[in-house]
């Protein structure tokens, strides 16, 4: 599908141009979701390895709390924070604050860099991926993601089945891992 593709099928100039933008940035909108042929950058980290698991699990548990303290910001396409996010943004954001480390910086680069785990093995500050990889959000714990879900309601705290991402999660991935 090119960009001329989905321009034609939304309604609206502004919307053709977003989705224009969208599928140049390789991100899902309006309802789309292209998986670009791009790899993660050269200097982003897709692996964070501890001591052991004790200093693993604080880690994340700081993740999860910077994500969690985003709660109400914007979400505007192509934000990193703070103030203001895209999903990945958010997810970037969060992990830079904790660990210092530039993680890949789209769904799809995020996808394919860390390492995926099953749902019953998910852990605070994994990463959720939803919709075939196109939207992610940060595992907070008690089945609940903070996540930069779209222009309408910014960055939320939500149940990981709530809302009509709820029914598209497409599996978890871990980031940071013991030695």
């Amino acid at each position: 599908m090119t960009s001329t593709d989905i321009s034609s099928t939304t309604t609206g100039r502004r919307t053709g141009r977003v989705a224009t933008m969208a599928l140049a940035a390789g991100i899902a909108v309006a309802g789309f979701s292209v998986n670009p042929v791009t790899t993660a950058q050269a200097s982003a980290a897709s692996q964070i390895r501890t001591k052991d698991e004790g200093q693993a699990d604080k880690l994340r548990d700081r993740i999860a709390d910077v994500a969690k303290a985003q709660k109400g910001d914007r979400y505007v396409l192509g934000a990193t924070g703070p103030g203001a996010f895209d999903c990945s943004g958010l997810v970037q954001y969060a992990y830079k604050r904790v660990t210092g480390k530039t993680l890949p910086r789209t769904s799809y680069q995020l996808a394919s860099a860390v390492d995926r785990v099953k749902p019953k093995n998910r852990q605070v500050g994994d990463i959720i991926f939803y919709r075939g990889n196109g939207h992610v959000g940060i595992y907070i714990g008690k089945g609940r993601v903070a996540h930069a879900l779209n222009p309408g309601t910014g960055v939320v705290v939500q149940r990981t089945g709530e809302g009509w991402n709820g029914s598209m999660i497409y599996g978890y991935g871990r980031v940071i891992k013991p030695r």
